[in-house]
C-alpha cells in the first residue's frame, strides 16, 4: 500500500455564511445543492455531524445544525468520514480509495494513504486515536496505519467463507475495542473474527451453529465498554430485512443473547456508558429508538411528508444517546428524550438532470432523477424547500416555451403529467405508451409536444387539446433524447447508435446522418487525439448521448464518445468534429448558446479528479475555455436566455452556476 503524507491548508472566512459559494472551482458563481450523500458521523463530544457526500465533507454545528466547513473538494466523491476519540482529527476515503486524515482545529491534511481502488467499505479509529483500520469493498484484508504519519502499520488477512457463486457484500463493517486491544471485522456471510492487534493473532472466531443463510450479512459492529462482548447486528441484504442482533462472549466465543424482533430493513447499535445495548431500528419510514439492554422502547423517528424516504446513511453516535439518518430530501437528528427535525437540504438529496432557465433568467427548473421538480432562485441561490408537482418517474422534463407548463413522466413511467407551474396542480394526464417513457420535449412555439419510450415509439402531441397527431415505431430501440428544429417542420430523435430526422406533418423519416469516417478530414482537435480517433483499434464506440438543433437550424450537433460531430442539418451531411482528450471523450450533453455562435459540452468522469465542461466556438471548432467543476458525470446543461450564465447538473447531486461572459463576445 503506497503511503503519501502531505499538509495542506484549506481555510475559509469565517464571516462567509452563502454554503453556495463555499470551495467552488475557478469560473463557477454558485452551488446548489450539497452533494449525494453517502456517511454521517458524530463528533466524540455529540457537538458536531459530518456529512460525506459526493461533494466533499460538510460540518455541522449540531446546536443549530448550521454549516461550518466543507473540507476534502479537491475530488469529492468522499465514501466515508469519521471522528478521532479524542476530538483532534477527521478521516474520509473517497472513491479512488485514498484515505486522508485532518487535524480538525486548523483543517490541515495530516496523512494521505492509498487504500482500494474502487472505495473503503468503513474506518475506524482506535480508541486511542492513533491507529485508523479500514475495510474495503467485499472480503479484502483489513489494514492499519498509523493516523498521524500514515504508514502502515498491520494487515490482517479475511478468511471468508463465502460459498461459491455467493455475491460479496458492500458493506463491511469493523470495530475496536474500548480497551483498544482487539479489532473485530466480518469474514462472510455472519461469521465474525476477533484479532488481537498487539500479537497480530486470532483472538477469536465466531459463527452461529444454525444454518446460515447464504445473502446474509453483518451490518453492524460494536463492542461493550468492557470489551468482554460484541454485538452484530445481521442483515439479508436482498430483501433488506433484519435477521437478528447477536451479542457474543469473545472470551468464551459463545453467543450470549440473541434479538430477532427487530423488523427493520437495517438496525445500528451503540452501547451506552453503562453498558447498556441501544439499537436503532431502521424502516422504510421511520427509526425506532431501543434500549435492547432492557427491551424498552425509547423513542420513534417518522418521517411525514415524504412519498419515499430513500435512506442515504445513518448513523448512532459511540455513546447511544443520538441517531441522525439522511433521507433524499432531509437530515434528521434524535436526541435522548427530544427530536430536532433539521433540513439543511432544500431540495432531494439526489441527482439532478433536466436544466431550464425562466422566469427572465432569475429561475432555474431542475427535474431530479425519480423524483419531483426544484424551482431554484438564481439571484437568491435558494430553491424551493418543498417539491411541487408530483415525484415523477425517470430524469426528463419539458417546460413549455411559454414557460406555464410542465410536463413529468408519471409515476407509473408511461404516462406524461402536465402540471401549470402557476397554480401548481395536475391540468392533464396523457396515455399512449406501453413502455417506459425516455424522453420528451416541447416544439419552440409550444404547438406540439413530442415523447419516446425504450421501444422506440415516438408520439407526437397536439398541446391544444392534448391530442395524438401521430404515432409510430423507430427501430424498436430506447429512444435517449429528442430535438426540435427551429421551423418546427422536422424534430430528431436518437437511440445512442443513430440520429433520425423525421417530419413533424407526415411522421416520416427524412434521414439519418453519417457517424462513420467521413468526418476524418473535418476533425478539429488535436493531431494525436485526431489520430487516436481515426485508428480502428482506439476507436470508440459512437454512442450518442445529446442531440441539439442550432437556434439558427443551420446545424445538428451530436455529443458522443470520442467527441462532438456536427452536421448540415438540411442536407445531413458532416460539417465538423471536434475531438476531446481521451480522458474527457466521453461527451454525455450537448448545448447551443442562444445566439448559436457557442457550443457547451459536459463530459462523463473518466479517472479525473473532475469531469470537464467545454465552450467551443462553432465556426473555427476552438475549445475556448474549459471548466473544471463536477466530481462526477454532467447531466445536463442550460444556457440562460441572456447567454451570460450556464448551468449544470451533474451526478455528484449538485447544480454549478457558471459565468460565461469573460470567455464570449456579445
Amino acid at each position: 500500500m503506497e503511503n503519501k503524507t502531505t499538509s495542506t491548508p484549506v481555510l475559509r472566512p469565517i464571516h462567509d455564511t452563502d454554503v453556495t459559494t463555499w470551495e467552488l472551482p475557478d469560473g463557477a458563481i454558485a452551488r446548489l445543492g450539497q452533494g449525494i450523500i453517502a456517511d454521517l458521523a458524530f463528533s466524540s463530544d455529540n457537538a458536531s455531524l459530518a456529512v460525506a457526500t459526493r461533494v466533499g465533507v460538510w460540518m455541522y454545528e449540531l446546536e443549530t445544525m448550521q454549516p461550518t466547513a466543507l473540507l476534502e473538494t479537491e475530488r469529492g466523491i468522499v465514501g466515508n468520514v469519521v471522528f478521532s476519540p479524542d476530538g483532534k482529527w477527521v478521516a474520509t476515503s473517497n472513491g479512488d480509495g485514498i484515505i486522508k486524515v485532518r487535524e480538525i482545529e486548523t483543517q490541515q491534511r495530516v496523512a494521505n494513504i492509498q487504500g482500494w481502488h474502487g472505495g473503503t467499505s468503513q474506518l475506524a479509529f482506535s480508541p486511542d486515536s492513533q491507529y485508523i483500520a479500514a475495510s474495503g469493498n467485499g472480503y479484502r484484508d483489513v489494514y492499519v496505519w498509523c493516523a498521524k504519519t500514515g504508514q502502515h502499520v498491520a494487515t490482517f488477512k479475511v478468511r471468508t467463507t463465502l460459498k461459491e457463486g455467493e455475491k460479496y457484500p458492500t458493506h463491511f463493517p469493523l470495530c475496536f475495542s474500548p480497551d483498544g486491544q482487539l479489532l473485530a471485522y466480518s469474514t462472510g456471510s455472519s461469521t465474525l473474527t476477533v484479532q488481537n492487534l498487539k500479537t497480530r493473532e486470532y483472538f477469536a472466531y465466531l459463527k452461529p451453529e444454525r444454518d446460515l443463510r447464504e445473502s446474509e450479512h453483518v451490518y453492524d459492529l460494536v463492542f461493550s465498554p468492557c470489551s468482554q462482548f460484541l454485538a452484530a447486528s445481521i442483515q439479508d441484504p436482498t430483501t433488506r430485512e433484519n435477521i437478528e442482533v447477536q451479542v457474543w462472549n469473545i472470551d468464551k466465543e459463545t453467543l450470549e443473547t440473541t434479538y430477532t424482533h427487530y423488523g427493520g430493513t437495517r438496525v445500528n447499535l451503540a452501547y451506552s456508558p453503562d453498558g447498556q445495548l441501544r439499537v436503532a431500528d431502521v424502516y422504510d419510514d421511520k427509526v425506532v429508538m431501543w434500549d435492547a439492554s432492557r427491551n424498552e422502547k425509547l423513542d420513534t423517528i417518522e418521517y411525514q411528508g415524504n412519498h419515499r424516504t430513500d435512506h442515504r446513511a445513518e448513523c448512532l453516535s459511540t455513546d447511544g444517546q443520538q441517531f441522525a439518518i439522511a433521507t433524499i430530501r432531509e437530515i434528521r437528528v434524535w436526541r435522548a428524550g427530544t427530536l430536532v427535525a433539521v433540513e439543511p437540504h432544500t431540495v432531494p438529496n439526489w441527482i439532478p438532470d433536466s436544466l431550464f432557465f425562466y422566469q427572465s433568467d432569475k429561475m432555474l427548473v431542475c427535474k431530479y432523477w425519480n423524483e419531483g421538480v426544484v424551482f431554484w432562485d438564481v439571484i437568491q441561490k435558494q430553491g424551493t424547500p418543498f417539491l411541487i408537482m408530483s415525484r415523477g418517474r425517470g430524469k426528463r422534463c419539458a417546460l413549455s416555451p411559454c414557460e406555464e407548463l410542465l410536463v413529468l413522466i408519471g409515476e407509473s413511467g408511461q404516462t406524461l403529467e402536465v402540471w401549470n407551474i402557476t397554480s401548481g396542480t395536475q391540468i392533464a394526464e396523457l396515455t399512449g405508451h406501453q413502455n417506459l417513457i425516455t424522453t420528451v420535449a416541447f416544439s419552440p412555439s409550444g404547438e406540439h409536444l413530442i415523447s419516446g419510450d425504450v421501444n422506440g415509439k415516438l408520439i407526437v402531441w397536439l398541446v391544444q387539446g392534448w391530442e395524438k397527431q401521430h404515432a409510430f415505431i423507430g427501430d424498436k430501440k430506447s429512444l435517449r433524447t429528442a430535438s426540435f428544429h427551429p421551423n418546427e417542420k422536422q424534430f430528431a430523435t436518437t437511440d445512442g447508435l443513430r440520429i433520425f430526422l423525421w417530419d413533424l406533418t407526415s411522421g416520416e423519416q427524412l434521414g439519418s446522418p453519417s457517424l462513420d469516417t467521413t468526418f476524418v478530414p473535418l476533425y478539429k482537435g488535436d493531431m494525436r487525439q485526431i489520430q487516436r480517433q481515426i485508428q480502428p483499434r482506439h476507436k470508440p464506440s459512437k454512442n450518442l448521448h445529446s442531440i441539439t438543433f442550432s437556434p439558427c437550424g443551420t446545424l445538428l450537433a451530436g455529443g458522443l464518445n470520442g467527441g462532438i460531430h456536427l452536421w448540415d442539418a438540411a442536407t445531413l451531411e458532416p460539417c465538423m468534429g471536434m475531438i476531446l482528450p481521451e480522458s474527457c471523450y466521453r461527451v454525455g450533453v450537448v448545448a447551443f448558446s442562444p445566439c448559436g455562435e457557442y457550443l457547451a459540452s459536459g463530459s462523463w468522469w473518466n479517472d479525473t479528479d473532475k469531469v470537464s465542461i467545454r465552450i467551443w466556438k462553432v465556426d473555427t471548432g476552438e475549445n475556448i475555455h474549459t471548466f473544471w467543476g463536477h466530481s462526477s458525470d454532467v447531466q445536463n446543461l442550460a444556457f440562460s436566455k441572456d447567454g451570460e450564465l450556464l448551468a449544470s447538473s451533474s451526478y455528484d447531486g449538485t447544480i454549478l452556476l457558471w459565468d460565461i461572459k469573460p470567455f464570449i463576445t456579445s
